[in-house]
């Protein structure tokens, strides 16, 4: 159990409101005749939601936050009853209604730079709900999923996006991504709001229930920002059509892209660390959380991305040094430079670990000749 404070002291640094949700949390842990009315009073301090977590960690010991089956079944039964795992989840349950399309993000896992939410996509009334089921089960056909663009922006809304574009998605063809990736990129009300150094996501297909006409995904999204986190301001997702390929036609489920925005809210676990060799430009930064970790490389002698994540390790406390290929899945990265160099002069990459990291037990991060000590952002 001091272990568990220990670590909640070191890492919180909670976004405001979070203490009550916390505190309902564990309220709703108790059995039902020693629930209380939680009133909050001002605003709370760090110790004070260090004190909440460990209540959390002492009621839910063995008995999990109320993850889905899709986040256990990514990040396995154990996770959502660890302190990462605690201090990642958000309950989202905020739903969009878009003309005939309705988004709704049931849960996430989120930290400054990465997150993970479950997206539900209730389709148009329209799509025949006995020909999707079949097409969802059969082996020669397929259901892509959406596009999905993320933005850090809560100030537009399906109203705004649907004056401003409506004219514009008549002429998009939805089966054809050569037809409206400029709209996804340059052409949108969105657009300004784009992250700052971009990011790399994922959309993974978890099911269809016909009873709703429901699609649901997993999605990732990872930022590579130095002047935004995913919680410094709300997200919107921008959702393009499924569509369906069968019987040699491509047919998008509906007409128009739907938005959805809400507030990312959990507690920073992110650690940085930064050397730089006093005798020439030569520098690395990493940033790592429970979830993904981010490598820069200036003046070195990495010759690209996979070579650079090839070379890095991480240091625990215990002494044991790891190499990250094996604790990692995905590879997202640069290299830039004159071109007749023996090297690129800048080399980074970005990675999603397999399963959460315990950011409390690494003490550096290894990159090639150079052991980083990790510290709090």
């Amino acid at each position: 159990m001091m272990k568990r404070y220990q670590s909640a002291m070191e890492h919180c640094a909670p976004p405001e409101g979070l203490e009550q949700r916390l505190r309902q949390k564990v309220l709703a842990a108790q059995p039902p005749e020693n629930r209380q009315v939680f009133r909050p009073r001002g605003f709370f301090r760090k110790a004070a939601l260090a004190a909440v977590l460990v209540v959390i960690l002492t009621v839910s010991a063995g008995a999990a936050l109320d993850w889905n089956a899709i986040l256990t079944g990514r990040f396995g039964e154990q996770a959502a009853s660890t302190p990462m795992g605690q201090a990642a989840f958000q309950d989202v349950f905020v739903t969009s209604v878009c003309d005939d399309v309705t988004l709704t993000v049931q849960q996430a896992l989120v930290s400054d730079d990465t997150i993970y939410l479950v997206l539900d996509y209730q389709l148009p009334d329209s799509v025949d709900r006995a020909w999707l089921q079949e097409i969802y089960e059969s082996e020669d056909a397929h259901i892509y999923p959406p596009k999905v663009s993320y933005f850090a922006t809560g100030d537009v809304t399906w109203e705004d996006l649907k004056a401003a574009e409506e004219e514009i998605w008549g002429g998009l063809d939805w089966t054809d991504y050569t037809s409206y990736v400029d709209y996804l990129y340059r052409d949108n009300l969105l657009r300004p709001y784009r992250f700052t150094g971009g990011g790399s996501s994922e959309t993974a297909s978890e099911g269809y229930d016909p009873e709703t006409n429901t699609l649901t995904y997993l999605l990732r999204y990872t930022i590579e920002s130095d002047t935004q986190t995913l919680g410094s301001q709300p997200l919107t997702l921008l959702v393009t059509p499924p569509t369906v390929d069968a019987d040699g036609m491509e047919t998008a489920l509906a007409d128009q892209p739907a938005i959805l925005t809400f507030q990312p809210e959990y507690v920073s676990q992110t650690l940085t660390g930064a050397w730089q060799d006093p005798e020439s430009d030569r520098t690395v930064n990493v940033t790592l959380s429970p979830f993904a970790i981010q490598v820069e490389s200036y003046s070195g002698t990495f010759t690209g991305p996979d070579d650079l994540r090839d070379s890095t390790a991480l240091v625990f406390r215990d002494g044991t040094v790891t190499p990250l290929k094996g604790l990692v899945r995905g590879l997202g990265g640069s290299s830039g430079g004159p071109t007749d160099a023996q090297y690129p002069t800048s080399v980074s990459f970005s990675t999603n670990f397999l399963d959460l990291l315990d950011v409390s037990q690494v003490e550096a991060v290894r990159v090639g000749d150079v052991t980083i000590e990790m510290k709090e952002t």
